[in-house]
């Protein structure tokens, strides 16, 4: 077969451009397509210059005449990729990408938005043709355009106030499903953020992109996904160091804390609130990180003077930048209120073996975590007293072992995560030397029958299951003044 000429310009035509019955090459074809004077219009240039390509394909669509269908097939992308172009979702910034545009439209030399494959001069300096008051209305709208509204990011934002709001009394996976509508809420803002929109709209999705991903990072820690949960909270710290979102970098960073220590890393953990800390020691998401984060993973780590001057900072960073005192909700995004760091103060002192200090603070939030919407709190916190009459010369085994009971009944369904767990767990490891008392026999089948289930065995994994907490062997102090009575309930003490 010899070779085929061109009918326009003579020139050979590829076997892969040849037609049956037009034979012209692929670049006369085109050019009776867009002819030369789409080239010649301003508005097409400046849509070069500034590598807006959608723009640039509606303006030769209206120049043209030509349908989306086949201006795509010139330009050899795909219809999908062409409508995304048109609508501002997708733009071209990989070099080859423009190359083959380019290409496919045409473009004059002088006129490349990139230097040109096999060219070996500069792009000519663009001769000074100014702009019509229309072209910089037409500029502004583009630049102002947006896949989103003010309202939609208000929504967004309103949808991470509910799963806060919801989380304690329904977990990431009860009937709301609340660790699958943050998935879902975090894909659609990322889906947006692949798309155009001004900077206002910018720095809300990339608010929100971090917010979402620090939720579902917490949430995660919950569920002992260990992997998932730094995945998670580094993806937030990502997001919000673009935008200097201190306090959710911050907070990012309390949860990669508080993973570290439920995977029994305390080193890890302790490094991680540090870094937190740097970022602005004075910001009140320092609290969390300080009492949450320095302070527990030093008491695991046995530095009992470290511990507490972390502690003694975050009460002092407390009362200096006046949060709230009420038993602020564990996954908030907000800094920790008075009683909720008095509750992981408590938390800390166990580890150190402080009974008296352990029952001092739980006095002293008593009411407000009896009161409270939390029972995962509530918990906690009964755990920690139990663990603290557990310890030390002066112990009250059975009214312990009646408050971890109390903890494994009002948990026998609902909600749970990783922490009830573990120190439920902890309690026995350490009543186990009273063995020979009833109620520690009790509590340690009960506790046995509970971890069988599979809603718990899923929460059973973590690290720091397989250590006791380190106890100094300082005394419980009984009485009126040293006892929550509230929280401990009524029963009488037996000391035996």
């Amino acid at each position: 077969m010899g070779t085929i000429r061109c009918t326009q310009c003579a020139g050979p035509v590829s076997r892969y451009d040849a037609h049956p019955t037009d034979h012209r090459c692929a670049t006369c074809r085109r050019a009776a397509l867009i002819p030369p004077r789409v080239w010649q219009d301003t508005r097409v240039q400046h849509a070069l210059d500034a590598h807006d390509f959608g723009t640039l394909l509606r303006l030769v669509m209206a120049e043209t005449g030509l349908p989306q269908y086949e201006l795509a097939a010139v330009v050899g992308i795909s219809t999908a990729t062409f409508s995304r172009l048109l609508a501002g979702t997708h733009r071209l910034t990989n070099i080859d990408r423009i190359v083959d545009l380019a290409q496919g439209l045409g473009v004059p030399d002088h006129l490349w938005p990139v230097r040109r494959p096999g060219a070996t001069t500069a792009l000519p300096a663009e001769a000074e043709v100014w702009e019509s008051a229309a072209d910089i209305g037409r500029r502004v709208g583009l630049a102002q355009a947006s896949n989103t509204s003010a309202a939609a990011l208000t929504l967004f934002d309103s949808e991470i106030q509910q799963l806060v709001a919801h989380y304690e009394a329904d977990g990431p996976h009860g009937t709301l499903r609340l660790a699958d509508r943050a998935v879902r809420l975090r894909h659609t803002v990322h889906s947006l953020l692949e798309g155009h929109q001004p900077a206002s709209h910018r720095t809300g999705l990339f608010n929100l992109a971090a917010q979402t991903s620090a939720l579902l990072g917490y949430m995660a820690v919950n569920r002992g996904l260990h992997a998932l949960a730094d995945a998670y909270s580094n993806e937030a710290i990502a997001f919000a160091s673009d935008i200097n979102d201190i306090a959710t970098m911050m907070w990012a960073c309390g949860t990669k804390s508080l993973n570290a220590y439920y995977q029994g890393d305390p080193e890890r953990a302790a490094a991680c609130a540090a870094e937190g800390i740097d970022l602005a020691p004075d910001h009140p998401q320092a609290i969390r990180l300080l009492v949450n984060g320095l302070a527990r993973a030093l008491g695991k780590a046995g530095d009992h003077a470290g511990a507490c001057r972390a502690v003694g900072r975050a009460e002092d960073l407390s009362a200096r930048t006046g949060v709230p005192g009420g038993l602020t909700p564990c996954i908030s995004l907000e800094p920790y209120g008075y009683t909720r760091t008095l509750a992981n103060a408590a938390t800390v002192h166990v580890s150190l073996g402080n009974t008296e200090s352990v029952l001092r603070y739980a006095a002293d939030i008593s009411e407000q975590v009896l009161t409270g919407d939390s029972a995962w709190s509530r918990a906690l916190v009964q755990l920690d007293v139990a663990t603290a009459q557990t310890t030390g010369s002066h112990t009250d085994i059975e009214h312990a072992m009646l408050l971890g009971r109390q903890v494994l009944d009002a948990h026998s369904d609902g909600p749970l995560i990783l922490s009830v767990v573990q120190r439920a767990r902890e309690l026995h490891q350490i009543a186990e030397p009273f063995n020979d008392i009833a109620a520690v026999r009790e509590y340690g089948e009960a506790l046995r029958q509970w971890i069988s289930t599979p809603r718990v065995s899923k929460l059973r994994s973590s690290a720091t299951m397989q250590q006791p907490p380190v106890v100094s062997g300082k005394g419980f102090a009984h009485g009126p003044a040293g006892t929550p009575q509230r929280l401990l309930s009524s029963r009488p003490a037996h000391r035996p």
